[in-house]
């Protein structure tokens, strides 16, 4: 009954209510990708942009959830829906298989034996006998995997995501810019709305059937313009060569598919999120770091061409052979970039790459203070590009990675430590709670955040004139109905059952006033209860003051009355006092 009755509270001219609900079957298909997804892209800048972009996500999930339904309803897709995690990990570890036997019995063959000697030449290689098939048989296996994910991806993430870009593109005005002109669609096709309408009223024309192949090309477009399709085909394509070329390195394109560790470690993909998220940044510094190597090409061309060195001459008989067999001389400015590149970089230090002057001079003009161009040369390098810029590419990319870790720490603990809907904190319901969960059975029995987005599931799917008054209000600060354009009566849809529904669409203006922010049924009962216990403890005293003042003044009068009856009393003295002082003494 927890599951199939849903509860949420709304805020209705200030006043909190609660709305009971059947939850309708299709939030079945609300999938944990989705839901983890809505917590971490939330603006969590304050509760109005959280309700705020959890209201607007409210179509998206319910166009996604249609969709998972759809999948469910074809038994070889729903196959396919069922085992996906399974495959993705078959595929993972297959990968890690064949990558492990490449590692084991790739070798050089020398004299027809895969035993080689330290002065035999290393031409030939190939995998050892007998393993060849198994590669081979489980590299077909990884090919039907990789072509079924790269199939899977288009059905279940790709058709939602071109549509859900087309109609948002659908919704905002045409840009002046070629890439808009490029994905831009009549509203008879980018329209659910339109294509309805159409529909009903029968319109089919040329020019809509025309349409249809830019529609579908504009959806390509999209697709290709996703990244994971792009790694996901990237694998194919991969696995597919290594298949038919016949050479005997061919196998080794497979290792390719070990880049899927990223897709099964959150480490690693905060690793590259933290290279990928200030990507403008690093590249404008990379770019800044090569021209300053050119700048040092040039000049180790002018100044320098013979002394650069791969590494020190050789020694044979205590002396340096001449000329270094080692030596880069720069014989162009291309080469000496390169040069300048390779051992400035590698090594942090270009002086390291510069054969040693004299300081008497040195070089084909004998310039004796060409040792201290060379010292400022290689100097200014150190400073400029081993220190400087390869410092700040290197700290851009650390602090992007604490930027991302305290940015997830701090969601993991807003979302730990703060309802998502009222915005109230975690202790004031834990203080409140018997047993220290007041927390817990809040954000799951009061406000579900899922059980409000389950609540518009239900409006969506009911009939406008079934709705209660709560209902009703709920409906109309985030939905509409959907009218026809011409006669402006609400527009039908039938669904697999066979009951007509008004078709509804959400406002261009969310209203977030039925959230119950900043309340909740719960603390105002607890308040109650606690103002309650206090006017009892309050009337308490009252009453207690009330018998304590009663008792004093009883005891106050018989103090009057004893104190009236002795002042009336005659205190005898004995005879010997004066006759004046017997006379007058009274108590």
């Amino acid at each position: 009954l927890h599951n199939t009755v849903g509860v949420v509270e709304v805020s209705r001219a200030g006043v909190l209510e609660k709305a009971y609900f059947i939850v309708p079957s299709l939030c079945e298909y609300l999938t944990e990708a989705s839901k983890r997804r809505i917590l971490t892209s939330v603006n969590r800048a304050n509760l109005q942009t959280m309700l705020t972009d959890f209201s607007e996500s409210f179509d998206s999930l319910f166009e996604e959830m249609k969709h998972q339904a759809k999948l469910q309803e074809n038994t070889f897709l729903n196959f396919f829906r069922l085992t996906l995690d399974w495959r993705e990990k078959v595929f993972f570890y297959n990968a890690i298989l064949i990558n492990l036997l490449l590692l084991l019995f790739y070798n050089y063959e020398c004299n027809k034996t895969f035993i080689c000697g330290d002065n035999e030449d290393l031409i030939h290689y190939r995998i050892k006998p007998g393993w060849r098939e198994l590669v081979v048989v489980l590299s077909c296996v990884q090919c039907l995997f990789a072509m079924t994910r790269q199939w899977w991806y288009v059905i279940e993430l790709g058709i939602p995501m071109i549509n859900a870009k087309i109609v948002s593109n659908s919704k905002r005005p045409l840009a002046k810019s070629l890439w808009a002109l490029v994905v831009w669609l009549p509203p008879e096709l980018a329209d659910p709305i339109h294509q309805h309408i159409a529909r009903q009223h029968g319109t089919k024309t040329s020019s809509l059937a025309l349409s249809r192949c830019r529609l579908h090309a504009v959806k390509l477009i999209y697709l290709c313009t996703d990244f994971k399709f792009w790694t996901i085909t990237a694998q194919t394509v991969v696995n597919v060569l290594a298949l038919l070329i016949k050479h005997e390195g061919a196998k080794l394109l497979l290792l390719v598919h070990l880049l899927e560790i990223f897709a099964h470690s959150v480490v690693l993909q905060n690793v590259m999120r933290s290279i990928t998220y200030r990507g403008d940044t690093l590249l404008q510094t990379a770019g800044l770091a090569l021209v300053m190597i050119y700048f040092f090409g040039v000049v180790g061309f002018i100044m320098f061409p013979e002394l650069f060195q791969f590494a020190e001459a050789d020694i044979m008989g205590g002396r340096k052979l001449e000329p270094n067999n080692n030596g880069a001389r720069c014989t162009s400015i291309w080469k000496c970039s390169l040069v300048v590149l390779d051992m400035g970089l590698r090594k942090g230090d270009l002086g390291e790459a510069m054969d040693d002057i004299g300081w008497g001079g040195g070089g084909s003009g004998g310039d004796a203070y060409r040792i201290f161009y060379r010292m400022v040369y290689t100097l200014l390098f150190f400073i400029i590009v081993s220190t400087i810029l390869m410092n700040i590419i290197f700290g851009v990319i650390i602090d992007t990675f604490a930027e991302l870790r305290a940015r997830k720490d701090e969601i993991e603990r807003d979302i730990s430590g703060r309802c998502f809907i009222c915005g109230i904190d975690r202790f004031v319901f834990d203080q409140l709670g018997d047993a220290g969960n007041g927390f817990r059975q809040h954000i799951t029995n009061d406000h579900n955040m899922w059980k409000y987005l389950y609540f518009q599931v239900y409006l969506r799917l009911k009939s406008y004139d079934d709705y209660s008054g709560g209902e009703s209000y709920v409906f109309s600060k985030t939905l509409e109905l959907v009218r026809d354009p011409h006669t402006h009566t609400p527009l039908s849809d039938v669904d697999k059952t066979g009951r007509s529904c008004e078709l509804k669409k959400p406002l261009e203006q969310i209203d977030l006033l039925w959230f119950p922010r900043e309340a909740a049924m719960r603390l105002k009962n607890q308040t109650a209860n606690m103002d309650q216990q206090l006017h009892q403890k309050i009337k308490g005293l009252q009453h207690s003051l009330v018998e304590s003042s009663t008792r004093l003044h009883s005891q106050m009068e018989k103090v009057r009355k004893a104190s009236e009856a002795a002042s009336h009393s005659v205190i005898p003295l004995p005879p010997s006092a004066p006759r004046n002082i017997r006379a007058g003494v009274h108590v």
